[in-house]
């Protein structure tokens, strides 16, 4: 991952830095969608021990790891994004922060824009929602696919005797879907999060083509 979006380490400290500085007490509850092996997690913990955090990913072979990698203390959920439901699985009803990392680009728009206005109403007063993902400041349009060191990483994974189980389980709920991705500019990000309960949006973050999208709901 470093390889393939190398601003990403940079994106996680700078996500982790917001929810120290707005998060009041000890214990900030953190939702990290599409969360994958857990490095947001895992980094936050660091620094904030005492955080209650929730990582949500459809991914088998992401929750694999980790379900293996992450204290116990960190609550594992299963749930599909594309499914409007997918919220009813949480542990909460409120969250001091929602963040995505790098997470988002394989929902279509009109997805993407409903799953926006639903992670808005995860946060409770005083909290915020957070996108980080690749958002050009040109409004145009970019689709990608996985680069070579990514399918070498996924190869050793259908290789491997524990995950290569989930490997043939996640090509059967994504198929070839994975692989698409779609990188609309900063501004439709802010265009859409202004449809939730949330205040004004604004890009918090930007190194090169990678941006944090930010928005705060009101105490």
């Amino acid at each position: 991952m470093a390889g393939y979006q190398p601003g990403r380490e940079q994106a996680i400290e700078r996500m982790i830095d917001l929810i120290v500085a707005r998060c009041d007490g000890p214990a900030p509850r953190v939702l990290d969608v599409g969360g994958g092996t857990g490095t947001l997690c895992s980094r936050l913990l660091t620094r904030v021990p005492g955080a209650e955090v929730t990582l949500v990913d459809l991914d088998p072979v992401m929750l694999a790891i980790a379900g293996a990698s992450l204290p116990s203390s960190v609550r594992v959920v299963r749930a599909d994004l594309r499914d409007p439901g997918w919220a009813g699985l949480l542990p909460y009803r409120g969250y001091d922060a929602v963040l995505a990392i790098m997470a988002l680009h394989y929902l279509p728009p009109d997805r993407l824009t409903a799953l926006y206005a639903e992670l808005a109403g995860l946060v409770r007063a005083g909290g915020f929602v957070a996108n980080v993902d690749d958002m050009p400041e040109a409004e145009a349009v970019a689709s990608a696919s996985d680069d070579g060191s990514s399918g070498a990483w996924w190869d050793r994974a259908a290789a491997d005797p524990v995950l290569g189980p989930a490997v043939v389980e996640r090509a059967r709920l994504f198929g070839d879907s994975s692989s698409a991705e779609w990188h609309p500019p900063a501004a439709w990000h802010l265009r859409a999060l202004k449809a939730g309960p949330v205040d004004e949006p604004a890009v918090a973050w930007r190194n090169g083509a990678q941006a944090a999208v930010v928005a705060f709901r009101p105490r």
